[in-house]
């Protein structure tokens, strides 16, 4: 094993135990019974850490093979010093002291999602689980402690998000002991079974729902101080603006601005425009505005469950077409299955998860049977493509099988490049006729529109002082997809500043190398080759995907 490797194993590691609910998503054994350490403490310490560790990887980067040469510690160091800095950058942001929401993305909330959608394998599994609860507690008063040393400073929360919060919250203490918590079940089998479910209901009732009582005090507490919604993105912040360059880092991983990221939405949506158009006419539809409504009428026109039977039938469909552009290995089929509810009336849209490692989950595409959101329309299948296969569960779980990878490479998720190839995934369904009609077509261009938007409203609002109405009138002529998903798209991008910016960046990214590729290769160029050499080193950095495919083109002209 080089230097270069046993850095990024030294950091993996503990950048597991500084997010364990991280590695609980992925099912990575050792990490269920801890919760974050998010006291000002724990970063400092933290923080002084990865800055030990990213001076090695520099070091070592120094003396690493130049280009030419071997491409494996090069490649690790890169995603090795990409990683340090996304925890400098997260760690100087502070987001913890002014994001509020009841999304499962930060807060309790997302402990609650992944407490739902946990996985107890035996009785150790089943001890671990009960011991996080009982440390729940005390992490949630962190939480607390967080937002009202962000008020002091002037960072306060934004007063929709506190309000949908705290609304949130009152439904989950309406209930002697939050249902979510109790979803995990016993193994089979298991003769500790009963005193376990007891121990379990003690510590939820014990520990998690009294600190969630006093995290809804603390945000009725600083409620009168919030935000309104006209002053929600980060420039109204102290810090702000510093804080959302640090974003756009940590998500693009480029060194773009807000200026570009926003010119960039903005030619994108006219171009997807002009396709739109060309499309609603073989359909009799005349103008944006025919073309929009109709969009928007088909979202819900199905019930949810033959919505997610024409979802899961989209999926085998690109399941067995992916052969033609993949290599083995491929993985397994992905499981189809409604979200956990908690999850669900957050309103949020279908996703992915990956597998986890120790079996206990297929990669599993979630799908929103409660709430109404996108991918239930002519959009359907797009984001069956982008969710599943060929997107996230093709890339995603067929990294799990290169065991030979860092596991820093092969367990951890890069926004930009997942997200990236999610995007890519659905133009790729096209050029793999996937799609069964110009609707579906239309809706995989409303997709694209929405990802379009996603660069404009995002830094409209974080950059440029944007207020929610305008961010949503924006949404509204631009993104045919229903007024209540785009409202909590919005509420998204308020609490997560940045992540929306990912999406396009990264396909865009990703074409271009593919452009630049096929130039040079000629009639060598095959996409099979090409997704192998994009996909089988891991979660990449964009700089790292490039000079990847560079070496790669490079041996296949050598060859």
């Amino acid at each position: 094993m080089t230097d270069a490797r046993r850095l990024a194993d030294r950091f993996h590691e503990r950048w597991l135990q500084v997010h364990p609910f991280a590695a609980s998503m992925y099912g990575i054994s050792g990490y269920d019974h801890l919760v974050p350490d998010d006291s000002e403490a724990g970063d400092s310490t933290w923080r002084q850490e990865v800055e030990a560790i990213l001076a090695s990887a520099d070091q070592l980067a120094d003396q690493a093979p130049k280009p030419g040469g071997s491409i494996d510690d090069r490649v690790t160091l890169g995603c090795l010093r990409s990683a340090a800095r996304q925890e400098l950058d997260a760690i100087d942001s502070a987001a913890i002291e002014h994001a509020v929401s009841a999304m499962p993305f930060v807060d309790p909330a997302s402990f609650l999602a992944v407490a739902a959608r946990t996985v107890l394998l035996d009785g150790r599994a089943a001890d671990d689980y009960v011991a996080r609860l009982e440390a729940a507690g005390p992490w949630i008063d962190q939480l607390s402690g967080r937002l009202r040393s962000g008020a002091a400073k002037g960072r306060t929360s934004v007063a929709p998000l506190v309000r949908q919060a705290v609304e949130w919250a009152d439904e989950l203490l309406s209930d002697p002991v939050p249902a979510a918590l109790l979803a995990p079940q016993a193994p089979a089998g298991w003769d500790g079974q009963a005193a376990w479910e007891e121990r379990r209901s003690a510590a939820a009732s014990g520990s998690v729902r009294p600190a969630l009582a006093r995290w809804r005090a603390t945000l009725l507490e600083l409620l009168p101080s919030s935000r309104d919604a006209d002053h929600g993105g980060l420039c109204h912040l102290p810090g702000g603006e510093e804080d959302y360059a640090r974003a756009i880092r940590v998500h693009t991983t480029l060194p773009l601005t807000s200026e570009q990221l926003h010119r960039t939405g903005l030619e994108e949506i006219a171009e997807l425009e002009a396709r739109a158009l060309e499309l609603g006419a073989s359909l009799g539809l005349r103008d944006l505005e025919s073309v929009y409504g109709a969009l928007r009428a088909s979202a819900g026109a199905t019930s949810p469950q033959e919505s997610m039977a024409r979802a899961e039938a989209a999926v085998r469909r690109a399941e067995a077409a992916a052969p033609d552009v993949f290599p083995p290995p491929l993985p397994l089929p992905c499981e189809v299955t409604p979200m956990p509810s908690v999850v669900a009336r957050a309103r949020t849209a279908p996703h992915y998860t990956p597998p986890r490692l120790d079996g206990g989950r297929a990669g599993t595409f979630w799908f929103n049977t409660e709430c109404p959101t996108a991918g239930t329309g002519w959009d359907l299948e797009v984001v069956a493509f982008h969710e599943a296969v060929p997107g996230h569960h093709l890339q995603l779980s067929r990294l799990q099988m290169l065991d030979d990878l860092p596991a820093l490479q092969r367990q951890r998720s890069i926004t930009v490049f997942s997200e990236g190839w999610g995007l890519y995934a659905e133009q790729l369904a096209e050029e793999a006729g996937l799609y069964l009609d110009e609707r579906s077509l239309l809706g995989a261009v409303s997709a694209s529109l929405m990802r379009a938007c996603r660069l404009v409203v995002d830094t409209g609002l974080h950059a440029f002082g944007w207020t929610r109405d305008r961010a949503l009138d924006f949404y509204r002529a631009h993104a045919p997809m229903p007024i209540e998903f785009l409202a909590a798209e919005i509420d998204r991008y308020l609490v997560m500043p940045g992540q929306a910016l990912s999406y396009l960046t990264g396909k865009l990214e990703i074409l271009r190398l593919r452009r630049i590729a096929g130039a040079e290769l000629g009639s060598r160029f095959t996409l099979p080759a090409f997704h192998s050499a994009l996909l089988d080193r891991g979660s990449l950095p964009m700089p790292v995907l490039a000079e990847t495919l560079d070496a790669w083109t490079a041996s296949q002209l050598a060859s």
